[in-house]
């Protein structure tokens, strides 16, 4: 018996030794793999800082959104007092002059520059958005400057506008040619402001990642891989034809805008046929969805806004003929950027690669 308690008592301490061995073991392999984890997490970071986040993406977005409803509502005032207003020299006292165009644009630009006041100053989406440090302050710092200017522009352009929908020009035609100074001066203060914005959102547009789907083993994943490719491969070409598109005039060229229109609808179209044929399950089937019935209906009412245009904008019997088919181009081109927008925060929500 008492040989059997020591050969006992020798395995315990054969284990207790051989236990704190293998724990000191792997410690040091635990601490070693941490350090080498730490090291791969450090060489990661450093390799993906310049990847653009999930936030700037969002960020850029939102602010392609603001900048196209901002230069569609400021621009719309200048273009309406050229359009429903005569020379102010040629004007007197039996002219007859219908501002309303010009009544509906101020009203409109009124109503833009309080949404985006009260988006970034109270609580609003705005004021809620995250990005890179240097990408949310410059782009914020911009819009601040942009709607300090707006709301001059807008004071001058409503002060003119009623001058002529009241008819206070019949009365006292000595503020017609001051007041066209006046609103020129304020116009060319908001196109400054506005291409300073607009030109640092341009300046963080993010770099297109571009996918390899039939790289991707994971069947949701690739059709995701799909669906984005998709988007963004159609919004690059929406954005290339809208820089040629913005600020065309009456009898000016259109070639390039064509040029760039007939791109936009070739690259919508195979986008639209590759993920109209992509396979989506039920786990994903509702981006497909979204797609086809909200994103494809928008971009569908576009292209038929911009076919007009190109097809009666050359022919085009005066510049109000003109004005009212390229309103059309860029509401319906805006209201494709919201269902863009829409639509990637959801596939966004989505990604796990």
């Amino acid at each position: 018996m008492q040989y059997m308690r020591f050969i006992a008592s020798l395995f315990i301490a054969v284990l207790i030794v051989t236990s704190c061995s293998l724990t000191d073991k792997l410690k040091e392999k635990l601490s070693s793999d941490k350090d080498k984890g730490d090291t791969k997490e450090e060489t990661k970071t450093e390799e993906t800082k310049e990847v653009t986040s999930a936030s700037d993406l969002e960020f850029y977005n939102k602010y392609i959104d603001v900048s196209n409803k901002i230069q569609e509502a400021g621009d719309k005032v200048y273009k309406d007092y050229i359009s429903d207003i005569p020379e102010p020299g040629s004007i007197s006292k039996s002219s007859f002059i219908l501002a309303v165009s010009l009544g509906i644009s101020v009203d409109n630009l009124e109503r833009t520059m309080k949404e985006y006041n009260r988006s970034f100053f109270d609580g609003g989406e705005l004021s809620k958005l995250n990005a890179s440090e240097d990408m949310k302050s410059e782009i914020e710092g911009n819009l601040k400057e942009l709607l300090k200017v707006l709301e001059s522009y807008h004071r001058t352009a409503s002060k003119v506008a009623d001058y002529y929908k009241k008819s206070d020009y019949k009365k006292d035609l000595s503020n017609a040619v001051p007041y066209d100074g006046e609103l020129k001066a304020e116009y060319e203060k908001y196109k400054s402001a506005f291409d300073k914005f607009s030109g640092s959102i341009k300046k963080y547009k993010p770099k297109r990642e571009i996918r390899d789907p039939n790289s991707i083993s994971n069947p949701d994943e690739r059709s995701v891989a799909v669906l984005m490719n998709s988007y963004e491969s159609t919004l690059d070409a929406a954005e290339e034809f809208y820089g040629a598109f913005n600020g065309l005039e009456y009898k000016g060229d259109l070639s390039k805008a064509k040029e760039k229109f007939n791109s936009f609808e070739t690259t919508f179209k195979n986008d639209k046929n590759t993920v109209l044929s992509a396979e989506f399950s039920d786990k994903t089937k509702y981006m497909k969805y979204s797609y086809e019935d909200y994103f494809v209906k928008m971009s569908n009412m576009f292209l038929d806004a911009g076919n007009k245009f190109f097809n009666t904008a050359p022919d085009a019997k005066n510049i109000n003929d003109f004005n009212r088919e390229y309103d059309n181009v860029v509401n319906n081109y805006n209201y494709m950027i919201t269902a863009y927008n829409t639509n990637i925060n959801i596939v966004n929500s989505f990604r796990v690669y």
